[in-house]
This record gives C-alpha cells, structure tokens and sequence, in this order.
C-alpha cells in the first residue's frame, strides 16, 4: 500500500488563502475597500502635505530672493530706487569695512573693529541717502542746463589717481638755506605770491595699472566707479552754479570779545577796561575762548548769518571802537568791540565756496523734504540688505 503523502500545513493554508482571495466574502470586500480610501487617504494628504510644503518654501525663496530685492527703497521724483540696486551700491564699501575690520582685529584693536561694525550696520540709510542726492542733484542739473560728457569723467577720474600716486611717493624734504630763512629788510620786495600747485598727471602707461590697482583694493568695477565719478562732477557743477549767483560783497564787520563763564569774570574784566587795561591782555587773561584767547580776542571779518543771533545784532549794531558792557548770549557772556565796518567787503574765495555750500545744501533739504522724495526703506528691507553682504569672519 502506498504511503499517504502529508499536506504541508503552509502550504494547505496559502491555498485556502488564494481560494478564498479568489472568492471574497462580501464582508471582506467592504473591509478591502475600506483599507484602500484610507490609505488612498493618506498618501492623498501627505502628497498635499509635501505640495503645501514645497511651496511655503517656494514663496519664501521668491520673497527673500526676488520679491525684496524688487521692492522700493525709495521713490524720488517718480523714479524708483530699489532695494537691490541699494544693495548693489553698499557691497563695496561694507567689503572695505570689513577688510579695515579684520586689520584691526589682527592688531587687537577690537574696539576700532566693533566701532566698524556698528558703521557697517549703517550704511544701508548712508548710501540711500546719497543715492537720493545723486537724483535729486541730476534733476536741479537738468533744469539749469548742467551736462556732464564722459571726457569729463574720464578727466576727473584721471585727475583723482594721479593724486592717488603723488600721495603715495615720498617727496623729498627741502633743506632751508640761510639765504632763504633770511628776514628781508625794510626796502626789501614784497614776496611774489607762490604760482599755483600744479595738478598731477600720469602717463597712459602709468595710469592703466595704477586704476586696476585701485580698482581691486577697491572693489569695485569701472562702471560702478564711472557713476560715482559722473554724480560728483554733477554736484560740483550745480553748487558751482550756485556760487555764481552769490553776491561778491557784502557788509562785514571786524570784532574783538571776551568770553565769560561767570558774572565775577564779567564785572572783572569790565572793571580792568574802565581802568585802561588793553583789551587784547584781559582776553589773553579771562577769556574761555580758545580760538581767539591767544589772538587777544580777535575774531576776524564776519558777516551776517554767521554768529548766532545775539551776538549778530550786537556786533552790527554797536559804533566802531566802542567796548559793550557784558551781555548774555547763548554760548556765554561776551564783552565786545567792534573795530571795523565795512559796508561792501569783497568776499575771499573760502567764503564765496562756504556760501555756496550753504545755498546748495538748503536747497537740497528743502527737496529732500518735499512730497516728491519718498523713503521706504523698512526695517525689514534694511536687515534684508544686511544679510546679503558677505558675513564678517565671527559674525
């Protein structure tokens, strides 16, 4: 008789397994349907997971990336800065900071380097600020009729390295001779005025490696450099402009004062003039003016607008030789005399160049001021800016 061979129970059981796949109870069918919508279910809400992800990730590379660097910075006239263009525009000089940074630091001078630090973190609203002059100075330009050729930037920027190298040449330092240190007599010539310094120049062939060099410790590219040039030599021409509509003359008076820091000085000193004291030894004395103590008193020509205002009106109202009593005003108590008037002076040419600069800047604050200048550059854009610079080394 032949042996019975044994089912395996395994195997028995994954055939009755597959039978019964093959022939699913209603029962199971709903169970397997079931299972399948929740992990249909699933996979359908991590997918959305993952998509919801991707593009919270997605917005914020294109807000911190290309949306910011779009947005303004500010608008003047119209025309917009942005905030990239800004950026553009610091990197250089926070890469400049940075280097003098580390110098610094290698010195052990952390102090100096913070201090460069904190200027760094300044610069966003520095180089705005400038940015905004540079439109504003183009706009008054256009209106005048002020045009700026690229000979002349080309010259300006020629002008600028060769002063660059004669700064960096040693020059030597000439011996006097008796003949030279000697005192002239009584019908001695006036000394001839000294010709002008002649402005420095460098050849094609110095010049070329010259501007790369500077370039690189700079930074910089031409063109960003070019466009800084051109926005200076625009500045100049229009506060040159401004210069020429200046007055030549005007009424200048020439004033002696002392300068007081208490009511006993001032009786003091008061009482040492009535008694014949010169003038000149009782400011030497008690004057707490260190500008003019040692010049016995002697503020030079002045014109209006350049004292405050109590002191203005005593000056331009009191006769030629005449010694006030002491009166208050708000950087002290003064005791003055006025020792010429004129009623036309001419004006030297640092005082036209600082009258010019007075009438530029006023000018330029009431512009910047207006309703056509607009600044929006946030907090956000700022810290923005910062974060693009290239990180200082322990930052």
């Amino acid at each position: 008789m032949a042996p019975v061979k044994e089912r395996h129970p395994s195997r028995s059981k994954s055939a009755a397994v597959r039978m019964a796949m093959l022939r699913p109870s209603k029962r199971e069918v709903i169970r397997w349907r079931r299972e399948g919508r929740i992990r249909g279910g699933i996979l359908l809400a991590f997918g959305g997971f993952l998509g919801v992800l991707a593009a919270i990730l997605g917005f914020g590379y294109w807000r911190e990336n290309v949306a910011r660097a779009a947005e303004p910075a500010a608008v003047v006239y119209g025309d917009t800065i942005t905030v990239a263009e800004l950026l553009e525009r610091v990197k250089p000089r926070a890469q400049a900071l940075d280097a003098q940074a580390r110098f610094y630091e290698a010195q052990g001078s952390a102090q100096v380097a913070t201090q460069l630090n904190l200027q760094r973190s300044r610069l966003p609203d520095q180089v705005l600020d400038g940015l905004i002059e540079d439109r504003i100075v183009r706009r008054g330009a256009d209106e005048r009729g002020i045009v700026v050729t690229d000979e002349d930037v080309e010259a300006r920027i020629r002008k600028e390295i060769a002063e660059q190298a004669a700064l960096s040449r040693p020059q030597p330092t000439p011996t006097p001779t008796p003949d030279a240190v000697a005192t002239p007599g009584p019908g001695a010539a006036p000394e001839a005025t000294p010709a002008p310094t002649a402005v420095p120049t460098l050849t094609a062939s110095a010049f070329d490696p010259a501007y790369e060099t500077f370039l690189a410790r700079a930074s910089i590219t031409d063109q960003y450099y070019r466009d800084v040039v051109r926005s200076e030599v625009f500045k100049d021409r229009l506060k040159e402009s401004f210069e020429a509509t200046i007055p030549r003359t005007e009424e200048q008076v020439r004033a002696r004062h002392i300068l007081l820091d208490s009511d006993e000085n001032a009786a003091r000193a008061r009482q040492q003039l009535a008694e014949g004291t010169p003038f000149e030894q009782v400011a030497r004395e008690l004057s707490t003016d260190t500008g003019t103590r040692d010049k016995g008193g002697d503020l030079g020509w002045f014109g209006r607008g350049t004292m405050n205002a109590v002191f203005e009106q005593a000056a331009f109202s009191q006769p030629v030789g005449e010694i006030s009593e002491p009166f208050q005003a708000p950087n002290g108590t003064h005791i003055l005399q006025v020792l010429e008037r004129d009623p036309a002076r001419p004006l030297a040419a640092d005082q036209l160049k600082q009258r010019a600069e007075q009438a530029y800047q006023g000018w330029y604050a009431g512009l910047k001021g207006s309703f056509d200048v607009e600044i929006q550059l946030t907090p956000d854009k700022r810290a923005w800016i910062i974060r693009q610079l290239s990180p200082r080394r322990g930052a």
